[in-house]
């Protein structure tokens, strides 16, 4: 029977398989709904006026870009589809449709080229959307999105280029005897009454008509409304002067010159029965590292969205799906592989001895496995907690049929006997150029199936390490491990997996798991956006704790700095500077070099009234950044207190204050929400302890609703998920430093107090960082004081040899990175520091 640890994931749309050329399936049925105008509205660009429809509520956005000669009308058919899940936006380019057509000869340079419409693309989605956006671009309309990716990556997310302009009549792809004559025909055309009469012989209803019929292969959809939405605003009084001067612009860049330099993911699909723009040569594109598939649309021409909407539609929803940053979707591109978390599974073998609290521990294997997914290795749990946990499979969707393979042989780790109902664990052999990255467990000494897991192409791969203990055997020193990847940051690939390695102690072989590797150029694309982080929060952020006994309480960073925090430099400590409220006055950079740093008031009243704190407008202050491969987001939660009260020891029935250790201005402290990519549920929650941490599973949290309960210890502020006596130390000799949690005043972080400071995965100006945050100097005064002196002080009545032990346990406990902010943190880009590390 199958053991469910958590809903089962979203289901999420996909592409056709990355890296192959595919055709389009045409749907049995034909109908299309009526189309319904989008409303439309205009917006002032540089003093120009720029028309545009819009539709949806919610969604991402999506940019609808026209070709040369059309307008935003062209996308009729699409913008009612796409608004149901979208927020839709059509633009008319400069020049074109009903936005305004500027001389072009009042400029000194070139007005109407890839660079203005790129610009006014990115100013459109800044000034009107207020967001990135997906750019779906038809002809000419593609080398605007691709310049405007270009030029302002991070407001782009994807790009679908129909039938994109090969741009035939570049310069570039004349040969050299002929380009003097294409310069004198562009003169000719532009400087002379030629290029009007020119003009006015294909601006009349039956020559757009005719032209449309060239274009279209399915010429029924070539209707005389059709003609009047693109010959209407080409009347206009300067259309024709638009219209010559970029039949005459044949410089610029080409699709092949863009598309290296685009950052985001980028889709191609082409009209088989395209004329102008034949799709052999359109295939080229396909090998471009930015292009994840070409698509031929069947028995369509040069304008799909129009002709064929019942094929770009669902295209298009698909890929944006994919690639809305896919947060929560169940599915995650590791570039070609596809990861999925499974949470449900099969008991295979269990023991009831030994292992975390004498309980024993579980293995499992997933179970189901959603379809064309593969099971990598089998679970393991202790059996001190609830069933919690998954474990990834994984799919190929590369299109080659490599990254995935079984193993040859499996080896035999250890058994814990050798009858039937005995636990077998097996050790995957991979092929040549693969690696396992989980183990099988089995009843009987029979091999696992070469099926039963399989194998990973080793670029898909990276190291790991073991991370805690899941069950020992005294039987030859066995050991179940859960596994990690070995490094883990921001910028680090490594996937968690969820299997477990097995050791035996008396063998010398080396570890050969593996964790798996994102190795998707877009390796963030299924991180949350601003409103999910928001919504995430709201979900998960902590209720915090205070100890009824703590007088040194927090505070928001701006409440310290307006109750007189005080600026000192290296050489000048008799001129203090006081702190403006948004501490735009504190330097920047230069790291913890000692040459300023922060302290309390100088008069005594203010000092002490600051060292208190002010609960009522404390804030915790959030850090949004990718982990584990871009497959879990950390929210690290700042808590700021103007002061760190003293330590107490505690030995045997004698409580003992430490008079000054443990006490120093600024003093942040955090806690982690880890959270999966692929459902959006929290998984553990790390909180931090003085110079370490530990992490907790959210199976072990204390709950109000769906929000995890942290405690706050006694003046250390060091954070533990229970109230009680947590003791640093010999807790069987009862000798340590006491850290006690109880319930007095609590911190709702999620009744409006969590305010995002950094998520720097959003790409610039998504989220102001304030200027305090870039303070990189201490945020109090270096504490110097002698250990031993402040012992012996204050633990005169110990015996030698007891207080030199808790000099010992101070100088580990409270010797760490000292009052810096959080940015000085090696959280700050890396993974947590546990115990282990």
């Amino acid at each position: 029977m199958a053991c469910a640890a958590s809903p089962s994931p979203l289901p999420v749309a996909t592409l056709p398989a990355r890296r192959r050329s595919s055709t389009a399936a045409v749907p049995a049925c034909h109908y299309y709904p009526p189309v319904v105008a989008a409303p439309e509205a205009t917006w002032n660009w540089k003093g120009y006026n720029i028309r545009y429809h819009y539709a949806g509520t919610s969604g991402p956005a999506l940019v609808l870009i026209h070709g040369f000669g059309a307008n935003s009308d062209h996308w009729r058919k699409n913008i009612p589809v796409l608004a149901t899940e979208n927020r839709v936006y059509a633009i008319d380019l400069i020049g074109y449709g009903y936005s305004d057509k500027p001389n072009p000869r009042e400029f000194e340079e070139s007005f109407y080229t890839f660079e203005t419409w790129g610009e006014q693309l990115n100013n459109f989605c800044a000034e009107v959307i207020k967001s990135d956006a997906f750019f779906i671009c038809n002809s000419i309309g593609g080398l605007v999105g691709l310049q405007a990716a270009v030029m302002e990556p991070q407001t782009c997310k994807g790009i679908v280029l129909l039938d994109i302009s090969l741009r035939m009549l570049h310069i570039s792809k004349q040969p050299w005897y002929g380009k003097p004559f294409i310069r004198s025909f562009q003169n000719l055309l532009r400087n002379t009454v030629v290029g009007k009469l020119f003009f006015n012989s294909v601006a009349t209803p039956e020559s757009v008509k005719n032209i449309l019929s060239q274009c279209y292969h399915d010429t029924s959809a070539v209707t005389d409304e059709l003609v009047q939405f693109i010959l209407q605003p080409g009347l206009d009084p300067g259309a024709v002067d638009v219209f010559l001067e970029f039949i005459c612009y044949s410089g610029g860049p080409l699709p092949e010159d863009l598309l290296p330099m685009v950052k985001c993911p980028v889709l191609v699909a082409w009209g088989e029965k395209d004329p102008w723009e034949p799709v052999e040569l359109g295939r080229a594109y396909g090998s471009f590292d930015a292009v994840e598939d070409f698509i031929v649309l069947p028995n369509v021409g040069h304008c799909p969205q129009d002709e064929a909407p019942q094929l770009v539609n669902p295209l298009v929803e698909s890929f944006v799906k994919l690639h809305n940053g896919g947060f929560a979707k169940g599915i995650i591109d590791l570039g070609g592989l596809e990861a999925r978390q499974v949470t449900t599974f099969d008991k295979v073998w269990s023991t009831a001895q030994g292992g975390q609290d004498g309980l024993g521990a579980t293995f499992f294997k997933p179970s189901p496995i959603p379809a064309g997914f593969r099971a990598l290795g089998h679970y393991a749990q202790p059996n001190n907690r609830p069933i919690f946990g998954h474990v990834l499979v994984a799919r190929d969707a590369s299109g080659a049929g490599a990254l995935l393979a079984p193993p040859l042989d499996y080896t035999l780790v250890w058994s814990s006997g050798q009858d039937v109902g005995a636990g077998f664990f097996w050790l995957p052999v991979p092929p040549d150029g693969y690696r396992a990255v989980g183990m099988a467990v089995t009843t009987t000494k029979d091999k696992p199936r070469l099926d039963e897991v399989k194998c990973v192409r080793a670029g898909f791969t990276d190291a790991c390490e073991d991370e805690e203990s899941v069950w020992s055997s005294d039987k030859n020193g066995f050991s179940a491990t859960a596994l990690r990847p070995a490094v883990r940051g921001i910028d680090a690939r490594g996937v968690h997996v969820g299997t477990f390695g097995a050791h035996v102690q008396s063998s010398t072989a080396p570890t050969t798991l593996a964790c798996l590797r994102n190795s998707s150029a877009h390796y963030m694309s299924c991180m949350p956006d601003l409103a999910q982080l928001h919504a995430v929060l709201a979900a998960y952020s902590p209720q915090v704790y205070l100890h009824p006994n703590d007088a040194y309480l927090p505070s928001s960073v701006p409440w310290y700095f307006e109750n007189g925090a005080l600026l000192y430099q290296n050489g000048s400590q008799t001129a203090p500077t006081p702190v403006v409220a948004d501490g735009s006055n504190l330097p920047q950079g230069g790291g913890n070099d000692g040459a300023y740093w922060l302290d309390l008031p100088v008069d005594n009243g203010q000092r002490e009234r600051a060292k208190k704190g002010d609960l009522a407008g404390a804030k915790a202050y959030v850090q949004a950044k990718p982990m584990l491969g871009g497959t879990a987001t950390d929210l690290a939660l700042w808590f700021f207190y103007p002061f760190n009260g003293p330590a107490r020891a505690k030995v045997g029935p004698l409580t003992i204050p430490l008079g000054m250790i443990g006490e120093h201005v600024g003093d942040w402290e955090h806690v982690t929400l880890r959270v999966s990519n692929f459902s959006g549920d929290l998984l553990r929650v790390y909180l931090s302890q003085h110079s370490t941490g530990t992490w907790v599973e959210a199976s072990q949290l204390e709950y109000t609703g769906s929000r995890p309960v942290a405690y706050a210890s006694r003046n250390g502020h060091a954070f533990y998920p229970k109230e009680g006596l947590v003791l640093q130390g010999d807790s069987k000799l009862g000798v340590g430093i006491r850290n006690d949690c109880a319930k007095g005043s609590m911190m709702d972080t999620g009744d409006g107090l969590c305010e995002v400071v950094s998520a720097e995965y959003l790409g610039a100006g998504k989220v102001a960082e304030p200027a305090w945050l870039g303070f990189e100097r201490g945020w109090g005064p270096k504490e110097e004081y002698d250990i031993g002196r402040e012992i012996n002080r204050a633990a005169r009545i110990l015996p030698r040899a007891m207080r030199e032990r808790l000099g010992e346990l101070v100088k580990k406990l409270f010797v760490g990175e000292g009052p810096t902010g959080p940015k000085m943190k090696g959280s700050w880009r890396n993974d947590e520091r546990d115990p282990k590390t």
